[in-house]
């Protein structure tokens, strides 16, 4: 551990994400308030709860992600974003909205493996649970290595995908998705609301820790985080790494409280040409015109949920709605990976689904619809039910 985290050692992780009725992005798609200080972390720091049942020692070694099956090799950096013309309303103080933006790009393949998360954040988080467990889970818990290089020189131009996780999420939960995506030809840009999320680090290893107060007014949340994607895209536009960008071709995705804001980017901005939901109510009122995925757990059926075949009903450009038999809300994270080495329903609603098929059909469906709505790739898994694919459900 380093001083960082050294100087981190009164935080304390703010309440989150309890189930019930009332606001959005819950555990399983209801709507959602808030939850417990254990509830929070595990939401971030899912793959924790991995190791409460494996030798605490060398648990890390057991902790991995399936390879990314595209051609191309994935590279992995962050931004720090300042937007000097908004004042951050979720902050408990007085000062401009800043943000921390994780890309993955097609990228050479030199240059050292990423960890997962950092040692600050790894530490910060097993030294939560060790301190509310009793455990002794090392502090690098969940630096193990992804399949991206750290800092690795990008490749060429490619379209661009922006991501919003779930409330109280960091986007590190979806490397699985990420890494497929960029070895595929896609640059993924994957924001970490500050104050929404559990915490974010900064350079200099700052940390921001989720403000309660922020949670308390869903609209102004989904407002700020709306512009947080909307302001990303215009950095990105006009930064170092805009030569590897086609900004003619740029979509949107999100996970659950990330889906709903997802739509609300698309609603207010048409240089965002496409996008996806993965989970998420209420998605809202809006009609887009432009190609959209709705792609769920078994719950999001048209005769299960009113809200997503209402708004189904109301897109007026190419789309579909699919649903996937027996996954649930945390099996469109890295959640549905990690829950192979041990049971952790207690802490996150997942389905029987094997792991690897839950990720194998989130990669395979998700790249499929962004490259046929921004390449104009057609592929036949679009076009109906697969027999490679018989968990995928379409509906009408």
């Amino acid at each position: 551990m380093g001083g960082a985290f050294q100087a981190l050692g009164a935080w304390k992780a703010p309440p989150i994400a309890r189930r019930k009725r009332g606001l959005a992005g819950s555990l399983s798609g209801e709507r959602i308030d808030t939850v417990s200080p254990m509830k929070r972390l595990a939401i971030l720091g899912a793959v924790l709860a991995t190791a409460l049942t494996a030798t605490p020692a060398h648990a890390a070694t057991a902790l991995e992600l399936p390879a990314p099956t595209g051609t191309q090799g994935v590279g992995t950096t962050s931004l720090h974003l300042v937007d000097t013309t908004r004042k951050d309303p979720l902050a408990p103080t007085v000062r401009d909205r800043e943000l921390m933006v994780r890309l993955w790009y097609p990228a050479q393949r030199r240059g050292p493996r990423a960890g997962y998360v950092s040692p600050t954040q790894s530490a910060l988080l097993v030294g939560f649970l060790n301190d509310q467990l009793g455990t002794t889970l090392p502090d690098d818990l969940l630096t193990f290595p992804t399949h991206s290089r750290q800092d690795a020189r990008p490749l060429s131009r490619h379209p661009l995908l922006l991501f919003s996780p779930g409330l109280g999420v960091n986007a590190a939960l979806y490397t699985g998705i990420f890494e497929e995506l960029a070895s595929r030809g896609y640059v993924v840009a994957a924001v970490d609301h500050t104050f929404d999320a559990p915490f974010v680090e900064f350079p200099g290893g700052r940390i921001e820790p989720q403000n309660p107060e922020a949670l308390k007014d869903f609209d102004r949340l989904l407002a700020v985080r709306t512009a947080d994607m909307r302001f990303v895209l215009t950095q990105l536009s006009t930064g170092p790494f805009s030569r590897n960008i086609d900004l003619s071709r740029v979509g949107v995705f999100g996970h659950s409280m990330g889906s709903i804001t997802a739509v609300r980017t698309m609603n207010a901005d048409r240089r965002f040409h496409a996008g996806t939901a993965l989970d998420g109510n209420p998605l809202g009122s809006a009609s887009l015109d432009r190609p959209f995925l709705l792609l769920g757990n078994q719950n999001h059926r048209r005769v299960d949920d009113r809200d997503w075949a209402d708004f189904y009903d109301r897109l007026r450009g190419p789309r579909l709605h699919l649903v996937v038999q027996g996954a649930l809300h945390y099996d469109f994270t890295d959640v549905t990976i990690f829950k192979s080495v041990v049971d952790v329903g207690k802490l996150f609603e997942v389905g029987p689904i094997d792991g690897e098929r839950s990720l194998t059909i989130e990669r395979r469906y998700v790249t499929a619809w962004f490259d046929k709505a921004l390449r104009g790739k057609d592929n036949p898994l679009l076009c109906g039910e697969s027999p490679r694919f018989r968990e995928v459900d379409f509906q009408p």
